[in-house]
């Protein structure tokens, strides 16, 4: 098959286009409009085999984990999906691969609400780049860098599961709590629907790619503020804890990566609107520290918790 059949094929999806999308797979680009009174925001995460996925994950792994990723960059600033574009290297046309591929983006596109309007296909290693297009209010975007003293910080969701589950690929037959922990690892659950109102009490927000501390990191620098981290308090999977211990666990919520969660700060007086929103969308979220003045200082009934675990980096200084 040549380029443009596999992209007719597999990749011309049936879909609702929203109203900002003239122009969508067809031509040399995508036409948008966008309403006078939003803005649009716009990232792009590239997954690697060996690297994001294990190099025999299943086409449908790769797919709900490669669009989950992105449109989990979307939710952090508050924006609503809109679109997105596909880049793959493919070693080879396999049909069946691409159609279980597609299919599975197409499924989780609807759920997403967000339509693919482009892309490229090359021949090379596996690999996947997706671009997303999101919608915010003007000036209501969520930033890394608005976090105030004073502020709480709230994670939805579970940590941890997902680095936990790494050393499970090779296992053949997984026990119940396993079978959760790939679950967290494969099919990450984002906190979507509560993501909608992010906007109105949120003032920095961020998502657990890289690990708590790593991420929270980034909000800190860009912020110019420090935190403390009740370990206590860290949200923790039964499947977790039953499979590690509590103590592993904790340094597995702090340092891994690949949750895909919500972290994110806001003025105390907007506790009761957040947990009003928990409630309205069946979502988790836990207060798990507060935002200082300088450091990041991780606690346990008031004592200096040490970190044994180092979350993510795809290049290590120290090589």
């Amino acid at each position: 098959m040549t380029e443009f059949e596999v992209i007719q094929k597999f990749f011309n999806f049936e879909q609702k286009l929203s109203k900002s999308i003239i122009q969508s797979i067809g031509d040399d680009c995508a036409v948008l409009d966008i309403p006078n009174n939003r803005q649009l925001v716009t990232s792009t995460d590239t997954l690697v085999s060996g690297v994001h996925f294990f190099a025999d994950a299943s086409p449908q792994q790769i797919a709900y984990k490669a669009l989950a990723a992105n449109v989990s960059d979307l939710l952090a600033m508050g924006a609503k999906p809109l679109a997105f574009t596909l880049a793959m290297s493919l070693p080879e046309i396999d049909p069946d691969w691409l159609k279980a591929f597609s299919q599975e983006l197409q499924a989780q596109a609807k759920h997403y609400r967000i339509n693919l309007i482009g892309g490229d296909t090359t021949r090379g290693a596996l690999s996947i780049t997706i671009s997303v297009l999101g919608l915010v209010k003007k000036g209501r975007a969520v930033s890394r860098s608005q976090a105030q003293i004073a502020d709480d910080i709230w994670v939805t969701g579970n940590l941890g599961a997902a680095r936990a589950a790494l050393k499970l690929h090779k296992k053949a037959q997984l026990n119940a709590d396993e079978q959760q922990l790939w679950l967290a690892l494969t099919r990450p659950q984002l906190a979507a629907s509560f993501a909608r109102k992010l906007a109105k009490f949120a003032t920095a927000a961020i998502d657990v790619s890289d690990g708590l501390l790593a991420d929270l990191g980034h909000i800190l620098v860009q912020s110019k503020v420090g935190a403390s981290i009740d370990v206590e308090a860290l949200p923790l999977s039964e499947s977790l804890i039953n499979h590690l211990s509590l103590e592993a666990a904790r340094q597995s919520a702090l340092a891994g990566g690949d949750d895909y969660q919500l972290c994110f700060t806001a003025n105390k007086k907007h506790r009761a609107k957040i947990l009003t929103q928990t409630q309205k969308t069946q979502t988790q979220v836990t207060r798990v520290g507060i935002i200082c003045a300088q450091g990041l200082n991780v606690l346990l009934n008031g004592e200096p918790y040490p970190i044994t675990e180092n979350s993510w980096q795809h290049f290590n200084r120290d090589a």
